[in-house]
């Protein structure tokens, strides 16, 4: 079972307060027979008085807000275009269930967090403020999480320019860059990367020097060794995810050292 079956199923305690955990407790409150959903807070008059949402305050709390955001934002992407079919449903799981590893549970728990995301009428600006005070200490979580967001929106084979919209929205609200997003384009990939999309990923200008060019790549290295990530914030259920970044990592320092010749 991972975190989201875990936190559900009452294995491992909510603590995850603001718009994020409003989302979760309804989803928990909905498991128990009690009112489905989070009161209908509009964008004019969402407040948190928890002050949740203004510090990282551990590991568990990032994880389950990671967790969580995902599958409330690709909900909003999923709808840019007006209207949420099932065949986005169904590609959703098919993510979570082939590319992260998640079992039934936890994809069940998944689904109606999505379908509570969708009908909430808290503004995604609430989840992404959220997430971004949280994850001020670590910001390749804030990156990893665009990338997944834009590999669910791609997994269907359609990316519709409203969704790319609201993705490139979303990395701005996190406190994302351009470049910050290039890397993330360039992050979701499967074939091997082009040099230009080889220094995006390591977060570089192509004129970077051969020191600058050692010193990210060792820094990623070590950002994506799986007890360093599950330490800032990463589920484990994302560790197949982290593995595949640190390859990407790889091929992209490979395909500078060919070209520089070091």
């Amino acid at each position: 079972m991972g975190i989201l079956g875990a936190i559900v199923g009452g294995t491992i305690g909510l603590t995850l307060g603001g718009p994020l955990g409003m989302l979760l407790g309804g989803v928990i409150g909905s498991r128990l027979g009690e009112s489905a959903g989070p009161p209908p807070h509009g964008p004019e008059t969402w407040r948190d008085d928890r002050g949740a949402t203004d510090a990282y305050t551990g590991t568990q709390q990032a994880q389950q807000a990671f967790a969580v955001a995902l599958i409330a934002l690709a909900a909003r992407v999923a709808k840019a275009d007006g209207v949420v079919t099932r065949d986005e449903v169904a590609t959703l799981d098919r993510f979570l269930r082939d590319e992260l590893g998640l079992g039934v549970e936890d994809r069940r728990v998944a689904a109606r967090l999505f379908n509570q995301a969708r009908d909430s009428r808290i503004p995604t600006s609430a989840f992404t403020d959220q997430l971004r005070r949280l994850y001020a200490p670590y910001p390749d979580r804030l990156r990893d999480l665009v990338t997944l967001l834009l590999r669910i929106a791609h997994a269907d084979g359609r990316f519709d320019p409203r969704e790319e919209a609201l993705v490139r929205q979303i990395a701005a609200e996190l406190g994302l860059t351009d470049a910050d997003f290039a890397a993330c384009l360039a992050a979701m990939g499967s074939a091997p990367p082009a040099l230009a999309e080889a220094y995006a990923l390591l977060g570089l200008e192509p004129d970077a020097s051969i020191e600058q060019i050692k010193t990210a790549y060792k820094r990623l290295v070590r950002e994506y060794h799986p007890d360093v990530i599950q330490n800032k914030g990463l589920p484990a259920d994302f560790l197949e995810f982290a593995k595949q970044k640190l390859q990407r990592i790889n091929e992209a320092y490979a395909e500078i050292r060919a070209a520089r010749g070091f």
